[in-house]
């Protein structure tokens, strides 16, 4: 069972582009046929960091 009082947040340690080429596909409306070539791929790299007081969990 988690504590109530946890806190969660994320810490991003990394993050760049990736360079290459792909076909992804848009929509426009009803048509989803839309084609389009992209370059990059923006890569983040994050901690899950979760902060628990324990203190208050001795006393539960």
């Amino acid at each position: 069972m988690r504590n109530r009082n946890a806190k969660e947040r994320y810490v991003e340690i990394l993050s760049f582009q990736h360079f290459a080429n792909y076909n992804t596909f848009t929509t426009d409306g009803d048509d989803f046929r839309n084609k389009v070539l992209k370059n990059k791929i923006d890569v983040s790299v994050v901690l899950d960091i979760e902060c628990v007081d324990m203190f208050a969990r001795r006393f539960d």
